[in-house]
């Protein structure tokens, strides 16, 4: 019982890392995000890859979308 709650507070915090880092991007203009070596089309997969980086500790409300970012795209930020 404790290993399923475990699996669903890390899906809970992977799928809010997901949806924090798309809606970022998504605030970016095609100019912005061009600068950081991407385009809009690459939103749902970074946000894929930066939610897979969640650990099950981040599912507390903590705000680790800077970090997260930072680590894909650390000379553009």
């Amino acid at each position: 019982m404790f290993q399923l709650l475990e699996r669903l507070g890390l899906f809970a915090g992977r799928y809010a890392t997901y949806l924090q880092v798309r809606g970022e991007l998504e605030t970016y203009s095609d100019r912005e995000l061009n600068d950081m070596g991407m385009s809009r089309a690459d939103i749902g997969r970074i946000a894929r890859e930066a939610a897979a980086l969640a650990k099950a500790d981040q599912a507390c409300g903590e705000d680790h979308r800077p970090s997260l970012l930072r680590q894909r795209f650390s000379p553009y930020l």
